[in-house]
């Protein structure tokens, strides 16, 4: 991860001697003293406050009893009042210019863990009604109340939050090129003499989020930042997600773990780079995973499990089953794979094929079987292929990501091509996996309906090709 850089935000610290009273200004013991979440959201009316209480319940009611003031565009204290009926937001009851704009206050949600606060203490998220969307206009402010009012102590501003963004490798490989909208979700606040916060921070296309649906996140990560003096962030742990751009130790294990697997064929390097991702990519597909190509907590553990043997998944691919490859002598791979399925469900026992006069086994365990040849000069483990999709253990993936229950609309979505031979014989391929001469439970159209059912297939040889 990047290492920690420094960021001078819009740290506003006021001495507050005459605006909050005297209350909660300093980050020493005398004015830290621990509260709960509970002590934040339900502060009553400060000792040193002319106001009446507040005439509302809830915990906005005490933003009603003072004016509060601006922390962004420096228009004054305002009298604010509910926005709506669910009383959980609170607006100026003035408009700050021309346009209807007006200052809104809500609490974090969710609520972050917070220390440090003492009763006429708040933390906001704030920003304004109506009007252009900008992330200037948008900030995370510790508000006090005193004579004056309810008065900033510290504002962090969403467009410094992205300023430093554009500092980070992890942002710089998603970063939104043009106006960009930004969530930020507090997990920490701490008020005490190490003063510091933790943060998710996603963000959006302004288009996209703002355009209507579901908005779609460009980049989420997590940000630390101290602010006593001059605020300093660096991006930590992105919730344990390795992702594009991200550089360091734990990219170069990730590298060389996708490399034994044989998914990454890159420099290394540390550095997560395109073919990283691709390599990622592959490995959820064929580990039927949802395709992200960032390496999360679920994606990094079993690939863990797969190099250390750990897993109970076995992979049929082009190069065997498992670890049971193709080329390996008959005798130690039919043990080998009768340890993987159990005692055969049936055997050819070997014999001469009319095509090439080599000599065959087929052995064949529920939907799965086994191809045994000697056409490379010695008998073998030549092939696989797959008799009954819907006879299959639970644990047998196929490369590809293939799953049993597919239709041919997600063998053509892979990169399936329809064909017939000579003899109007219908047969599918993948040229990049070598599945090939999948059959069809029912004779297929030319090209097949995107809900014919493949019932089998088979990889790793020519050998299903009829002579």
């Amino acid at each position: 991860m990047p290492a920690a850089r420094r960021l001078t935000l819009l740290l506003v610290v006021a001495l507050c001697a005459a605006a909050c009273g005297g209350t909660g200004t300093s980050t020493t013991a005398e004015a830290s003293t621990t509260t709960t979440t509970q002590a934040l959201t339900t502060s009553t009316t400060s000792t040193t406050s002319t106001s009446t209480a507040a005439p509302d319940t809830g915990p906005l009611a005490p933003l009603l009893a003072d004016p509060v003031a601006d922390p962004l565009r420096d228009t004054g204290s305002h009298q604010m009042r509910y926005r709506n009926p669910q009383q959980d937001e609170v607006v100026s009851q003035d408009t700050l210019d021309g346009t209807g704009t007006r200052l809104s206050l809500r609490l974090p949600d969710p609520m972050p863990t917070i220390t440090g606060l003492n009763s006429d203490q708040m933390l906001l998220q704030v920003s304004f009604t109506e009007g252009p969307y900008a992330p200037d206009y948008q900030a995370l402010v510790l508000y006090g109340r005193g004579l004056g009012g309810w008065n900033p102590y510290v504002v962090i501003d969403y467009a410094s939050i992205l300023a430093y963004l554009e500092t980070t490798t992890d942002y710089q490989a998603r970063r939104v090129e043009h106006l960009a909208a930004l969530e930020l979700a507090p997990k920490v606040f701490d008020w005490t003499g190490s003063a510091h916060f933790i943060a998710g921070v996603s963000v959006f296309p302004a288009d996209d989020y703002f355009g209507g649906g579901e908005p779609v996140a460009a980049y989420t990560g997590e940000i630390e930042c101290t602010f006593t003096g001059t605020l300093e962030c660096e991006t930590v742990s992105d919730d344990g997600i390795l992702r594009p751009g991200d550089e360091g130790e734990d990219i170069a294990a990730l590298q060389q773990t996708l490399a034994e697997l044989g998914y990454y064929g890159g420099a290394g390097g540390g550095t997560y780079d395109e073919e990283t991702e691709e390599a990622v990519g592959l490995f959820q597909r064929d580990y039927r995973l949802d395709v992200d190509g960032k390496a999360g907590p679920q994606t990094q553990r079993l690939l863990e499990e797969v190099v250390s043997g750990e897993s109970d998944i076995v992979l049929a691919s082009r190069q065997g089953v498992g670890e049971v490859a193709f080329g390996t002598p008959a005798a130690e791979a039919r043990a080998s794979l009768t340890l993987l399925f159990g005692t055969p469900d049936d055997s050819t026992g070997w014999f001469s094929s009319p095509c090439s006069g080599a000599d065959w086994q087929e052995i064949t365990w529920d939907g799965f079987t086994a191809i045994f040849t000697d056409r490379n000069g010695s008998r073998q483990f030549d092939g696989w292929e797959v008799n009954d999709l819907q006879d299959l253990p639970d644990w047998l993936f196929f490369a590809g990501g293939i799953r049993p229950a597919w239709r041919w609309a997600d063998f053509e979505e892979m990169g399936a091509r329809f064909d017939l031979d000579p003899d109007g014989v219908a047969f599918w391929y993948h040229e990049n996996l070598s599945y090939n001469n999948g059959r069809f439970a029912n004779p297929p159209s030319d090209p097949p309906a995107a809900s014919a059912r493949i019932r089998s297939f088979g990889t790793g040889t020519g050998a299903f090709v009829s002579c």
